[in-house]
């Protein structure tokens, strides 16, 4: 892992003016992500440290602009945690970056990235949406901006895009990968070192939840064309941004649904 981590330059994101807001997103690379954790572990181990102290061993002057995007990115791969609150708040490395950067089953590393690539929410909705086989980048634009509720700004999408595609790429997730983890909170809980109660338990592998629920799906056969139907199963009714979506997944698909050609009619089928 440590050869990974020491590779490449490590993004610094600029903050830029946007009109309205975008969902949260990590402001940089899964790859870049972790040379910071790399970091912050050669300087401190699993310590909790200040947050002061924690941007100084990444040479930033201060807590603002790119320093506070990095924090929230690790914080959203799930690279470090608070411990701790207000004038009293540290952060630490997780078990999770423990595992990337140290652990010595290269298994258990490799499960560990696809873990961090997927926890941050709106990546972990893209993944159920299109696993690796992403549409082209206007197309996944269109989806953020114009179907995906509440909407990406057109500049957020255009930051965010390139960003997901480097760390699935980084992650090498593929479609048969089953990455059972649960997604970034709402929002940190500080830690105090006294027992808490027991986090909620994983997600289970997506095939799971679908097996789930075809147990209150209904079947739709939609007529295509004279003799031929397409059949639709899921549970219905849906809201009216599900439905944008649905359709927003069905264009990107098109290209594997949709042929040249016409398919000839079924034998017994054309009217004779």
């Amino acid at each position: 892992m440590s050869e990974q981590t020491q590779t490449g330059p490590v993004d610094t994101p600029e903050p830029k003016k946007k009109k309205g807001r975008s969902p949260s997103y990590p402001a940089i690379t899964l790859e870049a992500a972790i040379q910071r954790a790399q970091q912050l572990w050669d300087a401190e181990r699993q310590h909790p440290t200040p947050i002061d102290t924690i941007v100084k061993h990444w040479k930033y002057k201060s807590l603002s602009g790119p320093a506070s995007l990095t924090l929230a990115a690790l914080k959203k791969y799930g690279l470090i945690e608070n411990v701790g609150a207000g004038q009293a708040r540290r952060a630490q490395v997780t078990d999770l970056a423990v595992d990337i950067l140290a652990n010595p089953d290269e298994g258990v590393r490799r499960a560990a990235i696809q873990r961090a690539a997927l926890s941050p929410a709106i990546h972990r909705e893209l993944w159920d949406t299109f696993k690796n086989e992403l549409p082209s980048n206007e197309n996944l634009r269109w989806v953020l901006t114009r179907q995906r509720v509440p909407p990406f700004t057109e500049t957020g999408a255009d930051e965010f895009i390139p960003q997901y595609r480097h760390t699935l790429t980084f992650a090498q997730l593929t479609a048969s990968d089953s990455v059972g983890l649960q997604t970034e909170p709402l929002e940190d809980k500080p830690k105090d070192g006294k027992d808490e109660k027991d986090p909620p338990p994983p997600s289970p592998p997506a095939h799971q939840q679908r097996g789930r629920a075809m147990s209150d799906s209904v079947t739709y056969a939609v007529p295509v064309a004279a003799g031929a139907d397409v059949t639709v199963v899921g549970r219905f009714p849906l809201s009216e941004p599900e439905w944008a979506q649905f359709m927003a997944v069905l264009s990107a698909m098109k290209p594997a649904l949709v042929a040249d050609h016409p398919r000839p009619l079924a034998e017994g089928k054309n009217g004779d």
